[in-house]
């Protein structure tokens, strides 16, 4: 009587229907977190892996989701198909791995994980040519902002020396008509005092005698 534990065949057979093996479609630009946003339509992506560059000629990457029914879902979008991973169309078959003992890299696909030193690499790239960037900028708005304050203070220097000059003109020119004025009053009163008349007595040859 030969009997078979359950136990030995049904691991495999439920790994088997989550997993998906990438036969084709995995080039030098593709990332785990690129090859998650692209399975994750089909539900949750559990677990995913990408090869290093230099080993995806040897090995193969894989998806792993967490039910039967979306792995199905996927395999069978990919056989029509309907998915391209960074313009690549992408082929795939079920995974046959043991699950007695976890994969390695069978390990879940969240967060830092999905990056590749590739990927982090630049990812810290593009970090330092932001803060370049905000650092140059934040240089020309202080210049731009010194400048609008200088030409500020040189705008105020110009309205205060005009209302200086406007206020000097005014008092030379009330002080130049104070001035006319009161020699013309001065002359109108010379002109008074200057002609006199006096009248003296009756001469017996002749009238009233004028003397300037």
């Amino acid at each position: 009587l030969l009997l078979i534990r359950p136990t030995d065949r049904w691991p495999v057979a439920a790994m088997a229907r989550l997993a998906l093996n990438l036969t084709s479609g995995i080039t030098e630009f593709s990332s785990r977190m690129s090859l998650k946003s692209m399975f994750s339509q089909f539900g949750e992506v559990t677990s995913c892996w990408v090869p290093p560059v230099e080993a995806r000629r040897k090995e193969t990457a894989w998806v792993k989701f967490s039910t039967s029914a979306q792995a199905e879902a996927a395999l069978l979008a990919v056989q029509a198909g309907q998915i391209y991973l960074d313009g690549v169309k992408v082929e795939a078959e079920w995974r046959n791995a043991p699950a007695k003992t976890q994969d390695s890299r069978d390990f879940d696909a969240k967060g830092s994980n999905l990056f590749s030193s590739r990927d982090l690499m630049m990812d810290r790239m593009r970090k330092e040519q932001r803060e370049e960037r905000n650092r140059h900028g934040g240089r020309d708005h202080d210049r731009r902002r010194r400048d609008h304050r200088s030409r500020s203070r040189d705008r105020d220097r110009n309205e205060k020396k005009e209302d200086r000059d406007k206020q000097k003109k005014k008092k030379k020119k009330s002080s130049s008509s104070s001035s006319s004025s009161s020699s013309k009053s001065k002359e109108k009163k010379d002109g008074e005092k200057g002609v006199k008349i006096v009248r003296l007595p009756a001469s017996k040859k002749g009238g009233p005698i004028e003397i300037d």
